[in-house]
C-alpha cells in the first residue's frame, strides 16, 4: 500500500539579503481572471506601485503562462501577505515539485483562517502561511520579477510530498 509523506524544511532570512538587480527575468504578470500581460520597465513600476498602495491585493508572475512551471503568487487583505512560488505545478511529487511560502512562526501549524478573499473565490489560506511584513514581501516580488528567483532577504518554507510506494 503507497502512502503521501509531507515534508517541509525552513529557509532562514540571509543576515545581508541579496541586492537589487537591474533587468527583467520574469516576463508575465496576471491578475485573475484578466489575461497574462507582459512586463516591461514601465509596467514593473506600474505593478510595483499598485501593490505598495494595495490597489492589487493578488498577483501571479511567470514566464510559463501555463501557469505549469516556476510561478510566484501573491494573495493579500488585511494588512496580510501570502507569498507563495511553486516550482513545478503538474502535480508530480518529490523535491523538485517543492513549493515555497511565507510563514508566521508563531501561527505555524494553526487551523486559524485569514480573511484573504483569494482571486479563485475559493482557497483558504491559514493564519501560519501569511506574513505582514509588507516591505519584505514588495522586496521578494520585485526580485523574482528581476531574477526569476527566490529572495533570501526573507524566510521561506519549502514544502513537497513523496510518494512511498513500497509494501509493508
Amino acid at each position: 500500500m503507497s502512502h503521501c509523506t509531507e515534508h517541509r524544511e525552513f529557509i532562514p532570512r540571509s543576515d545581508t539579503p541579496a541586492a537589487m538587480p537591474k533587468g527583467i527575468a520574469v516576463h508575465y504578470y496576471q491578475r485573475w481572471p484578466s489575461k497574462p500581460q507582459e512586463i516591461t520597465a514601465d509596467s514593473l513600476r506600474r505593478v510595483m506601485k499598485n501593490l505598495w498602495e494595495g490597489k492589487w491585493e493578488n498577483l501571479f508572475l511567470t514566464n510559463d503562462t501555463t501557469f505549469e512551471q516556476n510561478f510566484m503568487q501573491l494573495e493579500s487583505g488585511g494588512g496580510l501577505y501570502a507569498l507563495q512560488f511553486v516550482r513545478d505545478n503538474t502535480g508530480g511529487s518529490g523535491e523538485e515539485s517543492a513549493w515555497f511560502s511565507v510563514y508566521d512562526p508563531e501561527h505555524l501549524d494553526s487551523d486559524v483562517e485569514t480573511d484573504i478573499e483569494c482571486s479563485d473565490g475559493q482557497s483558504i489560506i491559514y493564519r501560519g502561511d501569511v506574513t505582514n511584513d509588507k516591505e519584505a514581501v514588495m522586496t521578494a516580488i520585485e526580485y523574482f520579477i528581476r531574477t526569476g528567483e527566490l529572495w533570501n532577504g526573507i524566510p521561506w518554507m519549502k514544502s513537497w510530498q513523496e510518494w512511498d510506494w513500497s509494501e509493508k
